[in-house]
């Protein structure tokens, strides 16, 4: 029997795709805001009045609470699980918690597997791709393929599944912030229309792998320039009343890789992909850290 810790807008998602698409008729689920109920609702799930109730009652347990109840909530759990059940967190946490959610889990008997849902929920309901990682990996992968949902195992090592997630958030959710920062200054230089049709011109004219090697390839040769760039769009928008924090922030990572002057030290040639660019990147990094552990002041 599949268990919900938590049911929200995610956990009522996927029980509606099991229940609908699947056929699965019978689901249990328990959370801190909902009455128990003994009917089952639309999506054939029951909501227990405890925690205790539900794990007594599943053998199969998602838990789909936010992100920072995530140990909370295992350590709550962990007094009624027991040998045969498996609990398998599908909460966006770091891999730090999720390492300490594996601990406190494991130590009952219980089996236990860290998850992280890759799109979004209620679009594509029990088929959202879960990258899935953890002690117990295989068998989740197994009792999750069998409910018909998309796993892409990542191995062993909890907290793989997590740090995926939050990496690429970092890249779509700074790069929103960025777009905001960006369409509100252009809204009030009456120039929005104009920025938004250059920049689809310009997206739309290559795949993301071209994007990606372009700007990652320039990026670390001519970084210093651009960090002088976004630092100019950063002064623009505070003269007029705008905040500028993404506009800085950018600056100052570009600056800190201008800083490396990799440029005047590549190996490889010019880099040509954002493989290349990383390479350089990573290979810089590691070469002024060998210069720093061998300078005469760090050998006396």
């Amino acid at each position: 029997m599949l268990g919900f810790i938590g049911y929200g807008d995610a956990a009522r998602a996927i029980a509606k795709g099991l229940h609908e698409t699947v056929g699965v008729k019978e689901m249990n689920a328990w959370s801190v805001v909902l009455e128990g109920s003994p009917e089952r609702d639309e999506n054939g799930v029951r909501v227990y009045g405890s925690l205790k109730e539900l794990i007594e009652n599943s053998d199969l347990l998602f838990a789909l609470v936010p992100g920072a109840a995530a140990v909370d909530v295992a350590e709550k759990s962990a007094g009624f699980l027991k040998p045969g059940q498996l609990y398998v967190d599908l909460t966006t946490s770091s891999p730090r918690d999720m390492k300490k959610v594996e601990k406190i889990i494991k130590a009952t008997g219980a089996g236990f597997a860290d998850g992280a849902m890759m799109d979004t929920v209620p679009k594509l309901l029990h088929r959202v791709p879960v990258t899935l990682c953890g002690p117990d990996v295989k068998e989740a992968e197994e009792k999750m393929n069998a409910l018909g949902m998309l796993i892409d195992p990542l191995g062993e090592e909890t907290g793989k599944a997590d740090a995926v997630k939050l990496l690429r958030s970092m890249y779509t959710k700074a790069h929103l912030a960025c777009v905001f920062e960006m369409l509100e200054a252009a809204e009030h230089f009456g120039v929005t229309d104009y920025i938004m049709e250059g920049l689809a011109k310009t997206m739309d004219s290559e795949t993301f792998d071209q994007g990606m090697n372009k700007r990652c390839a320039g990026g670390v040769i001519h970084a210093e320039r651009r960090s002088h760039e976004l630092a100019c769009a950063a002064q623009m928008l505070e003269e007029e009343g705008f905040p500028a924090l993404m506009s800085r922030a950018g600056s100052e990572k570009l600056k800190e890789i201008g800083e490396l002057d990799i440029r005047d030290h590549l190996t490889h040639g010019r880099p040509a992909t954002w493989q290349e660019a990383l390479t350089c990147l990573t290979e810089r990094r590691e070469e002024l850290r060998g210069e720093k552990e061998n300078s005469p002041s760090r050998l006396q």
